[in-house]
């Protein structure tokens, strides 16, 4: 489903997160997490090349399928510095592969990635926000003033699970608080509905429900 121009949903399935498909201004195509194993063919199905992708944190439904589509397309995989070991590694409990009964294929993480770089070649900015992960991360097109959620937040109000291996309350609080300091016109989670317009708006009305 078409976005945005350049931006491309590919919706998740089941418990697969949404990936999106950034074609930017220098010709890259990014994809902005891939999913479990299961999402590889719909991906295929959809994308003709994939120079970069990015994992918004370790998570086995979000990087799952990065092994799969780094051979496929010969993607280079990128991750924030505090989720790439566990993606490198194949942790199965901080990549959460062992909650769904799965292995995770350990996988390079090519380009590491740090709070306020700009991936070059794409636009994107990371934005560092834990609390759902050590290295969970938004990725923010200042030009364009969309944010690349991730399990940051959610539509209708929701955020981002605590409960699991690298969560911290305390941390996903103070991770909201700093993107609602973000010009920002669309959101684009990591699973469900997208907000495409006023999110600005949106994400300072979840910091005053919650009381963050």
């Amino acid at each position: 489903m078409k976005i945005t121009d350049g931006i491309t949903l590919i919706e998740g399935a089941g418990a697969n997160s949404n990936c999106y498909l950034v074609e930017c201004a220098s010709g890259m195509n990014v994809l902005v997490d891939a999913g479990m194993p299961e999402n590889f063919e719909r991906i295929r199905a959809r994308v003709k090349r994939i120079d970069v992708i990015v994992n918004t944190h370790c998570h086995y439904d979000h990087a799952g399928a990065d092994g799969l589509l780094k051979k496929e397309f010969g993607a280079k995989v990128a991750a924030h510095e505090l989720d790439a070991p566990y993606i490198s590694s194949g942790d199965a409990e901080q990549t959460c592969a062992s909650l769904f009964g799965k292995v995770f294929e350990k996988v390079k993480v090519d380009l590491v990635l740090k709070d306020g770089m700009v991936i070059e070649g794409t636009g994107l900015e990371v934005v560092h926000t834990p609390g759902h992960t050590h290295g969970g991360i938004c990725l923010y097109d200042r030009k364009r003033r969309i944010l690349f959620l991730g399990d940051t937040l959610f539509a209708h109000g929701a955020v981002g699970r605590t409960d699991l291996p690298g969560g911290d309350p305390e941390a996903l609080a103070a991770s909201i608080r700093k993107i609602s300091s973000l010009d920002v016109e669309m959101i684009l989670p990591g699973h469900g509905e997208c907000v495409l317009s006023g999110a600005s708006g949106y994400i300072k009305d979840v910091l005053e429900k919650m009381n963050f």
